[in-house]
């Protein structure tokens, strides 16, 4: 297992270019933004060498008996599926971010559907897909779920696109491989990842088979273009900023990935034209990944809640009964987002030949709460802050000394708090809520929109048979029986 400075250098090692502020970068490593968000992710692999962490980040994988991280093992049971919860939220507390190590939510529906493809078809995808995890996990690599296709018009199905890569699509195939042509947005990590695994981001009918595709890409393959993303306030990267950054430890970044005719070997090709699995798969997918964002976004929370209870402190008003009443919502808030995902992981059931993933009904519910809770969590915490939050000078100020009197006379709270501290706290305020490293975004779309995850409660409730019973029991209680 990695430690995180080998991690750093291996990523640094692959020279993984990247168009970034308007220029090219031969290595998106150098760009102070990218470091932040690999920051992060190098703690995680450094906390997996902890004596005292080391019981909870390392188990043996299924595959080969042999020890991982808990970020590359596929859960063999449902009390896997509430450690990676429990786990996700303790990382993000710890971080106050995104932790950037949820590539396993897609190993157990891709193990599963593979082996179900091979059955059925005679391919081999499923071996190919295990010899894929089994390396990652032996080399304890990170890699990137490539998802979300740009759609074009979404009314629209990918065939029938006037732009036809609007979908990311096979648009050559020989006896060595594929080629695939596309691209794919809001992708989390991928400028520090080794890999990308790139999957369907909905289902697919017939006459789309070249948009139904599987496989995994080196991130440095030929043929892939990174171009990041503007977001809030990531110009403080480039200042030597510290006080303004809030998390002065960590980033996020994301990127845009084109796939501009790129070649990928069979052997990293899962799922090539299959169309009436793709379903399950989206289905399943989001079943597995959504009960980690109970854990996710309580972690950011427990955070969120922390630095206002310090601005209460420094404000004076931490006695004061309005502001206890909405701390109390706001770890309530905190409390239900971690139970959705608790409870989804243990209603969790096995997919043969892959491994457990979350009750979906549960689990999309867990992720269609996360993304409306966050509105009012991060409201509580405007409110009780106060409008410094949106009014404060920065750092560059509080250090001119023409000014920096004044400052520290005029920003201080309670005696005894200096003015940079209370700065500090509204920095990291600001940051969690809607800055550099937001919760309310990751919140609203990360892992699929609160709208998407609706439709899949309101779809898979259908199924469950205590809907059907409480139809007839309603029916009955109330005198109809015809």
């Amino acid at each position: 297992m990695m430690t995180g400075e080998e991690y750093l250098r291996s990523v640094e090692e692959m020279r993984i270019p990247i168009y970034i502020d308007g220029e090219r970068l031969d290595n998106a490593m150098r760009h102070p933004a990218v470091r932040a968000a690999a920051a992060a992710v190098a703690a995680t692999y450094d906390m997996a060498h902890e004596p005292e962490l080391r019981e909870r980040l390392v188990v043996r994988s299924h595959l080969s008996g042999e020890p991982v991280t808990i970020f590359q093992h596929v859960p063999q049971n449902t009390g896997d599926l509430v450690a990676k919860v429990n786990v996700t939220r303790y990382l993000n507390r710890r971080l106050g971010i995104c932790s950037f190590r949820c590539i396993q939510n897609a190993y157990a529906p891709l193990l599963y559907i593979t082996r179900r493809i091979d059955l059925e078809k005679g391919t081999s995808y499923h071996e190919r897909f295990r010899a894929w995890v089994e390396r990652m996990q032996r080399e304890d690599l990170l890699a990137c779920p490539a998802i979300t296709d740009p759609k074009g018009s979404r009314k629209i199905p990918a065939q029938e696109q006037l732009d036809p890569d609007m979908y990311l699509r096979v648009v050559d195939r020989n006896h060595q491989g594929i080629v695939i042509r596309g691209a794919k947005l809001h992708q989390t990590g991928a400028a520090f990842s080794h890999e990308k695994l790139v999957l369907p981001c909905t289902t697919h009918r017939a006459g789309a088979e070249n948009y139904a595709v599987a496989c995994a890409v080196p991130a440095n393959a030929e043929g892939i273009v990174h171009i990041s993303v503007r977001q809030s306030q990531d110009d403080r990267r480039r200042r030597d900023a510290e006080i303004d950054l809030g998390n002065i430890y960590y980033g996020v970044h994301e990127c845009i990935c084109v796939f501009d005719d790129v070649f990928v070997p069979w052997e990293r090709v899962f799922l090539c034209g299959e169309v009436e699995y793709l379903g399950e798969l989206v289905n399943l997918f989001g079943a597995s990944h959504r009960p980690t964002t109970g854990g996710c976004k309580s972690g950011w929370a427990d955070v969120l809640i922390a630095a206002t209870q310090l601005m209460a402190e420094y404000n004076g008003l931490e006695r004061s009964s309005h502001v206890q009443d909405k701390l109390a919502d706001m770890i309530a808030i905190a409390e239900t987002m971690y139970s959705c995902g608790v409870a989804a992981a243990l209603r969790g059931f096995e997919l043969p030949g892959g491994g457990y993933v979350g009750d979906p009904v549960l689990a999309n519910n867990a992720k269609y709460y996360a993304s409306r809770a966050v509105f009012d969590l991060i409201r509580l915490a405007e409110d009780i802050t106060g409008g410094i939050l949106s009014c404060c000078p920065s750092e560059r100020e509080m250090r001119n000394p023409e000014i920096a009197a004044w400052l520290a006379r005029f920003l201080k709270g309670v005696d005894g708090v200096p003015a940079e501290h209370r700065v500090r706290v509204v920095r990291l305020i600001e940051n969690i809520s809607w800055g550099l490293g937001s919760i309310l975004h990751s919140a609203t779309h990360g892992g699929g929109s609160g709208q998407a995850c609706k439709m899949s409660l309101l779809e898979f409730s259908r199924l469950q048979p205590h809907r059907a019973e409480a139809l007839e029991r309603a029916k009955a209680l109330c005198g109809i029986t015809a």
